[in-house]
């Protein structure tokens, strides 16, 4: 007899941070796992036990604070981004389910066009995007719904979230760049689940932004001041570990699915919204 805690879900989450608890909250038929896992074995355990449809693997290494502790601790980067996928894959190819992992739109730079699913990656400028891009490519051997996303950003403060890492910067990257709206991802990433869809999507808001015109944003919505550096990427790249990957991505294969992608700055208004009202309780 299957007990209360291992009864049937829809959907089994790996990955007990900021993006799972995420996917958490929004699914209303899901578990979150919070088992570490150090071997295909360990990830067919816990998927046999509850049997869930769709497996999302939310588990990664970004770095505390930023990627530039992934240079120092490439062992725990390369088993978090490249090991742990590959593990939940294999379990999930041998047990039949169906896997979507939330991997990185930071694998590409340049502003000189917008780089779909099939363009070829050019940035390895990081051990953090090395770790993703192979990952990748693994993964597009399995049957996976991969999903692309850069730079997370929502209404509530986080650590993780955008808007407070560059409210705590004094120096800031003035570069056109896809975000992705925290509320978008999972309202696209559970379409795609839907149309039970396999493959690369870059899910980003439409339109590129600046890190200028997101705190030109909070400055209006907020009332507040706000005391920064506008610097550019070259720069940054001086007092950095790790080089930072600036690039546009295109959002016609999720349109062309029928996917409503919203535009950045109109979803970016209500999240500094949400924000700012967070901020005062």
């Amino acid at each position: 007899m299957v007990g209360a805690a291992e009864k049937m879900t829809k959907y089994l989450i790996f990955g007990n941070g900021y993006l799972g608890n995420k996917f958490n909250e929004f699914l209303e038929e899901s578990i979150l796992s919070k088992i570490r896992i150090n071997s295909s074995k360990d990830a067919k355990k816990e998927i046999k036990k509850h049997n869930s449809e769709f497996i999302i693997n939310c588990i990664g290494k970004t770095g505390n604070p930023n990627i530039d502790w992934c240079e120092e601790n490439k062992m725990e980067t390369l088993h978090g981004n490249l090991l742990v996928p590959l593990y939940i894959a294999i379990a999930c190819k041998e047990l039949r389910k169906k896997m979507v992992h939330i991997g990185s739109g930071c694998i590409y730079n340049g502003n000189k066009k917008e780089f779909t699913e099939k363009d070829v990656p050019n940035f390895e400028g990081s051990y953090y995007s090395r770790t993703k891009l192979i990952s990748e490519k693994i993964l597009s051997d399995f049957d996976v719904l991969l999903i692309r996303l850069r730079m997370p950003i929502d209404g509530y403060p986080n650590k993780r979230n955008l808007l407070t890492k560059l409210l705590n910067y004094k120096k800031i990257v003035n570069y056109p760049n896809s975000l992705t709206v925290v509320n978008d991802l999972l309202k696209i990433t559970k379409e795609l689940m839907d149309k039970n869809q396999t493959g690369i999507f870059n899910v980003v808001n439409k339109n590129p932004i600046t890190h200028e015109e997101i705190l030109k944003f909070y400055k209006e919505i907020s009332g507040k001041k706000l005391n920064y550096e506008l610097i550019d990427p070259n720069s940054l790249d001086q007092i950095t570990l790790a080089k930072r990957s600036n690039c546009v991505l295109s959002t016609e294969k999720l349109e062309k699915l029928g996917i409503e992608v919203p535009e950045i700055k109109e979803a970016l208004k209500k999240c500094i919204t949400q924000y700012v009202k967070e901020e005062s309780k």
